[in-house]
């Protein structure tokens, strides 16, 4: 039994990428906080200065956008609407870059909630 519970957990070390000493990338910058209404939608990061956002519409194409500071107010596609959407970005602290977790959201042409 012992062996078998071994096995099992470095076969997902291995699948992980751990075993060999990799270290999985995670996001080190919370999702942003993403809303939409009149066919417009709003993102809020967390992130100071210069921000890039990359935004994946439902047909799978990529838009990205690059804004001063922290917030990203745009049109949604009108063959994007109703459809979701997937939002993350990315900023330099001064030292490394770091990249957002990612967040999903309806382009939505009804009123903002």
């Amino acid at each position: 039994m012992r062996t078998t519970v071994m096995v099992l957990a470095v076969s997902a070390l291995a699948a992980l990428g751990l075993a060999a000493g990799a270290t999985p990338a995670l996001a080190a910058a919370p999702a942003p906080f993403c809303e939409s209404g009149a066919s417009q939608f709003y993102c809020d990061a967390s992130s100071a200065g210069t921000t890039t956002w990359s935004i994946t519409w439902y047909s799978g194409s990529v838009g990205t956008f690059t804004t001063a500071g922290s917030t990203l107010f745009a049109a949604c596609p009108a063959s994007n609407l109703g459809h979701p959407v997937r939002a993350s970005y990315s900023y330099f602290d001064g030292s490394t870059t770091q990249y957002s977790g990612t967040t999903q959201f309806i382009c939505r042409s009804g009123p903002w909630l």
